[in-house]
């Protein structure tokens, strides 16, 4: 049995359709672990996966939804903030206290390079702390360092507004800048599913999950330039330079300003070369070349590609 989490979020979802639509676990092997279970699709339901409610602020309920399983799909939880950590830490305790033999894991691939353990994203520190527990847990384990997600590319570039008249000035203003590798989310969970209905070939290994390119924030911006038609001034400053400008110019919501130095924190890992390498092993799982930029170009710079910045509250 495979208990599987985060199956009404972005990465999650897709997996879960990939293990479906693709026959690649059988359904009565399969068991979705969700704090709302409401949200759970119909045409999931219909599939006769058994559901069970698991909500990981209460290590009760993850204790009965993880009972008799061998396996935990663990996505991280959706938030930068302090409880993030110990949220998987419940998860994984859970998990060893009824038996649960192996857990892979969604990271991120901030990593301090491609068989790196540090970083000094502030967005990576959770997920660090959250692998060193795991390995350290008596479990095997499987870790998913993820690609920045292409969708998010504006929340990298300078909050640009993408439904801004055409004439408009706009400036792109980032704390430092290098090549990094962004990749499609549905394509990751399609991955991701592979992984997890052939677990047994990933004990104890760390994979990275990155793009078929490296571009930096500046490469996207043009692109987004050169695909849009519009003009937009890119300049990149030092940390304290940019975060101020962002402050002035209301980049995010006054109740975010104080994300900006983790948002910060990313542009120096990038300009460090935390993710400036390129690996196989996607491309390899999905048995075709991933999406480029340029592939996504139409959805990733339409004015309908919102702003996500519903997690950077309280950080």
């Amino acid at each position: 049995m495979i208990v599987l989490t985060g199956s009404t979020g972005g990465l999650g979802r897709a997996a879960l359709q990939t293990l479906l639509s693709e026959k690649l676990v059988q359904t009565s092997e399969l068991r979705i672990s969700s704090y709302n279970t409401a949200a759970i699709p119909a045409a999931v339901r219909e599939t006769g996966i058994e559901i069970r409610k698991g909500n990981l602020y209460e290590p009760a309920t993850l204790v009965e939804s993880y009972s008799g399983a061998e396996v935990l799909f663990l996505v991280s939880f959706p938030s930068m903030g302090e409880e993030r950590y110990e949220l998987h830490r419940n998860a994984i305790d859970a998990a060893k206290a009824t038996g649960i033999r192996h857990i892979i894991y969604t990271s991120l691939s901030f990593c301090g390079g491609a068989e790196g353990n540090t970083s000094v994203a502030q967005v990576a520190q959770a997920h660090l702390l959250t692998e060193r527990y795991l390995k350290d847990s008596g479990l095997t384990y499987t870790i998913l360092r993820m690609a920045s997600y292409s969708h998010l590319w504006n929340n990298y570039a300078g909050f640009l507004k993408l439904d801004a008249a055409p004439n408009d000035f706009q400036e792109a203003v980032l704390p430092n800048d290098g090549p990094e590798h962004w990749a499609d989310r549905e394509e990751l969970g399609e991955a991701t599913a592979r992984v997890i209905a052939n677990w047994q070939n990933y004990i104890n290994k760390t994979l990275n999950f990155t793009g078929p390119e490296l571009l930096t924030g500046v490469d996207i911006v043009k692109k987004y330039m050169k695909h849009t038609g519009r003009k937009v001034s890119i300049r990149v400053l030092p940390v304290e330079e940019a975060i101020a400008w962002h402050v002035k110019n209301g980049s995010v919501p006054p109740e975010q300003v104080s994300f900006l130095e983790n948002w910060a924190s990313w542009h120096t890992a990038i300009s460090l070369g935390e993710k400036a390498f390129l690996d196989p092993t996607f491309e390899q799982l999905l048995g075709r070349k991933p999406k480029t930029i340029d592939d996504q170009a139409d959805d990733l710079f339409s004015a309908s590609n919102i702003l996500d910045t519903k997690d950077l509250v309280g950080i």
